[in-house]
């Protein structure tokens, strides 16, 4: 018997994945989507360290919410 740990979600709290005649776009932001969902989004400072290791300028906080699923600011 396999016990899922109570964090994740169910299958059926997930966004729906892809139909089978979806585009691969369309496959890779269902699957995005559902990643986002179970686990939660990077946060901007995720993102600044992984421009910075690839050695990608750093194209703004906007632009990568325009782009990239970007976590709430924590109200601290």
């Amino acid at each position: 018997m396999s016990v899922q740990p109570s964090s994740r979600l169910a299958d059926d709290a997930l966004p729906p994945l892809a139909g089978p005649g979806a585009s691969d776009d369309e496959r890779d932001a269902a699957i995005l989507a559902r990643m986002v969902a179970r686990y939660g989004a990077p946060s901007l400072e995720h993102y600044r360290r992984i421009y910075a290791q690839a050695g990608i300028p750093w194209p703004g906080d906007e632009e990568i919410r325009r782009l990239h699923p970007v976590a709430a600011e924590s109200a601290a």
